[in-house]
């Protein structure tokens, strides 16, 4: 089975084929429009000649090939290929040395760039209400300028916060604070207030009903809640459900113009209520520095939970300050006039870890939602811009989930242009990838053909931190060409503070996720079952995570700390349960996890994950869960299809409804909905057997807020299984 999965060493590690025009635009196109694609190659042909010298002068292509392909990682001993894998330049624990807290790190942060910009948040300056044809309103946002407050600006109000937090806990000093907010600027002085006053932090997500939030507080005896204005709705009876429970601390509205939400319920029910405003200016003591310690926790966070109840992970100061140091050497392009778009939410490692990284290195952050992110966000007013039109970021995170949305967007304009147009992009795309691939930069393509594209995020942006996911590498390359900047794919969870691997930013080729960072020392443990062993050529196993980023456990799970976390070889390493494959330069590739690979009847192993990763940009679908039945022979799938190619798809077949569930009960719909999907499946390079046999289209979309998804937009597989068991099983015959 290794050997049908085994990716060649001697290949150029660039898992993208180049399908994607192929994807795009098909067919043969008129003879005229082949003549003047033929001039066109031409006229690049005399441009490489005579530009030539000026790139082996100034931007050599031999240099950026030798750096794409040197060697990365090693085994720390060649001949125990089942020990630790290390980053080249060794092991780190701290950025900053000395600095081993989260408040020292952030201390030493201003003292370094003092005045320089913080932290940034974009005025509303007026709300519309947009009424649809059923009733329903949805507010539309005219949005002005970014306002910034300073290093010393943002060390002022967690100097005070800090006190009024401390004031708060002092009768109790096992006190814990639940996060529960959007991100947002003051989220993160929240929190950094709580390391100075030595107080853990227990996070919970924003989209989180109820119960999911008082599960948190009552596992954790947690005494404090931090939300926002918008969100005290969601907590109305809250209180009553955890007994621990004693204050209420709310941010400020986003709205100013919106009327003061009434407050009169929850003075009745906690001891103390205060505005975050409220909290800092109730006494004038200051705490300049903290009380904590290296081992002290300084974070409960729970994870998104795809195959099962959240676990609350423990994060130590410690942890977090080495997951900081193995990023900032992981990621050295950030530096003091980068601007840095906090979108994605701060109860996720990736977001937090990220902020945390770019702070450590002077850059600004600007905070924005995926409402309001660019010009067609569904909360920005038509004729109005989004907040990267504002902002103008130089470098952001993203989840395979959004990149994949955006890439689909971008092939559909192409497609849906005429011919002439699409001819034209896919001869600049193939240009300007097989320069990409050679070591050469294409100024030229950057400024006149992929502007408009760039433009969508501002037009800046320098470089795309990966994370949260398997990213397609077809997905990858198209962002790498079409934004003009890197696109760097990492590795992580929640349990090793959002790192194990980066991709190096000089890497040329796609579909890795890069050396360990340098904090870490990877191991492939040897899988028997899926026939992966850290001897196989090359070597395959599962990962194992060791080093000082490592979290302690999970919050009153012992049983599962200690099936998670385990000794190996004398070393405390975390096992990840994805397995990985190093190739030659000690970059890492994920290439399937246990709890998503099925075994069929017939012996045949199918990696589900790849499978969904392979057919997610597939314009037909918005999103897709696909299911193995081990006493089968084949998979079946949960498919959201794309609205407006279901319409297409119905009006080919006959049905004259553009009713979605009608649509999606058709079965000549299903079928024709079945077949094209199949093709993109063999572009693809999908086997026989991975492609799913039968198919359920469903009317309604998954979201977190559906319970299906995690807030990383990955899927929850346990709910969506519970949910559609009577559809898998009749999919089945049963």
């Amino acid at each position: 089975m290794s050997s049908r999965r085994k990716i060649s060493q001697n290949e150029k590690y660039d898992a993208a084929k180049d399908e994607t025009l192929t994807k795009v635009v098909k067919g043969k196109s008129p003879l005229w429009i082949r003549g003047i694609m033929a001039v066109f190659r031409v006229w690049f042909f005399i441009y490489d000649i005579l530009n030539y010298l000026p790139y082996q002068l100034f931007n050599s292509p031999v240099e950026k090939l030798r750096k794409s392909g040197r060697v990365k990682a090693r085994f720390v001993d060649e001949e125990e290929r089942d020990g630790p894998i290390r980053h080249v330049d060794g092991l780190v624990s701290e950025y900053f040395l000395g600095k081993n807290t989260l408040d020292k790190y952030w201390r030493h942060i201003v003292e370094l760039y003092d005045e320089a910009p913080c932290l940034g948040t974009r005025q509303l300056l007026e709300v519309h209400e947009d009424k649809q044809e059923n009733g329903r309103v949805f507010e539309k946002w005219e949005m002005g300028e970014y306002v910034w407050e300073s290093y010393r600006e943002v060390e002022s109000h967690v100097q005070r916060l800090a006190a009024g937090f401390k004031d708060l806990v002092k009768e109790n000093p096992d006190s814990k604070v639940v996060l529960f907010a959007e991100t947002r600027a003051h989220w993160v002085i929240t929190a950094l207030s709580c390391f100075r006053a030595r107080v853990p932090i227990v996070t919970v997500y924003a989209t989180l009903g109820e119960d999911a939030i008082a599960h948190a507080i009552n596992e954790t005896d947690s005494t404090i809640l931090v939300t926002s204005a918008e969100l005290l709705s969601k907590i109305g009876n809250l209180q009553k459900k955890c007994n621990t429970l004693k204050t209420l601390v709310y941010f400020p509205q986003v709205n100013p113009l919106a009327a003061a939400p009434s407050l009169d319920g929850f003075r009745s029910q906690f001891e103390h209520v205060f505005s975050l405003n409220g909290l800092e200016s109730r006494n004038k003591e200051r705490i300049k520095e903290s009380e904590a310690k290296p081992d002290d926790i300084a974070l409960i966070m729970y994870t998104s939970g795809t195959t099962g109840q959240p676990k609350g992970v423990m994060l130590t100061h410690r942890n977090i300050v080495a997951a900081i140091a193995g990023e900032s050497y992981g990621v050295p392009i950030i530096c003091d006039t980068d601007t840095y778009i906090g979108y994605l939410p701060l109860a996720h490692i990736l977001e937090l870890s990220a902020e945390l990284t770019c702070l450590g290195r002077g850059a600004k952050i600007g905070y924005s939602s995926p409402l309001t992110l660019h010009d067609r966000a569904s909360k920005i007013q038509k004729g109005t811009h989004g907040d990267c039109w504002a902002l103008r970021p130089t470098l952001m995170a993203a989840v395979p989930a959004i990149m994949d949305r955006i890439f689909k967007a971008v092939s559909e304009e192409v497609a849906a242009s005429p011919r002439f147009m699409q001819e034209l992009f896919k001869l600049n795309y193939e240009r300007k990838r097989a320069r990409y691939q050679e070591g050469y930069c294409s100024p030229f393509l950057d400024r006149i053909i992929f502007k408009k594209i760039r433009s969508l995020l501002g037009g800046r942006l320098r470089g795309v931190l990966a994370g949260g996911a398997a990213l397609n590498p077809e997905t990858q390359r198209f962002m790498n060409i079409c934004m003009c900047c890197p696109v760097i794919q990492g590795y992580g969870l929640t349990e090793t503070c959002g790192a194990a691997c980066i991709a190096d930013i000089n890497d040329l080729s796609t579909g890795t996720v890069g050396p360990p960072v340098r904090c870490a020392d990877i191991v492939l443990r040897e899988w028997t079952e899926g026939s992966y062993s850290p001897w196989n050529d090359p070597p395959q196993g599962e990962i194992l995570i060791a080093g000082d980023h490592v979290s302690i456990g999970y919050w009153k799970q012992p049983e599962k700390t200690a099936e998670d976390f385990i000794e190996y070889k004398g070393c405390r390493y975390f096992c990840t349960g994805d397995i990985g494959q190093k190739r030659d330069d000690g970059s890492i590739l994920i290439i399937d996890r246990k709890k998503d690979l099925i075994k069929l009847m017939h012996g045949e192993y199918v990696s589900l994950a790849k499978v969904e990763c392979a057919l997610l940009n597939c314009p037909l679908l918005d999103n897709i869960c696909v299911y193995g039945d081990s006493f089968a022979d084949y998979v079946v799938a949960l498919v959201i299809p794309n609205q407006k190619h279901l319409e297409r798809i119905a009006k080919e077949v006959g049905e004259g409804s553009t009713d979605m569930k009608a649509m999606c009960e058709n079965q000549k719909v299903t079928v024709e909905f079945l077949k094209q999907m199949g093709e993109h499946a063999k572009q693809s390079n999908l086997s026989r057997v991975e492609m799913p046999k039968q198919i359920t289209l469903l009317p309604e979309i998954w979201t977190p807020d559906t319970g299906l998804l995690t807030e990383a937009l990955k899927l929850k597989r346990k709910p969506i299984q519970d949910k559609y068991q009577k559809v898998l099983k009749k999919m089945y015959g049963k």
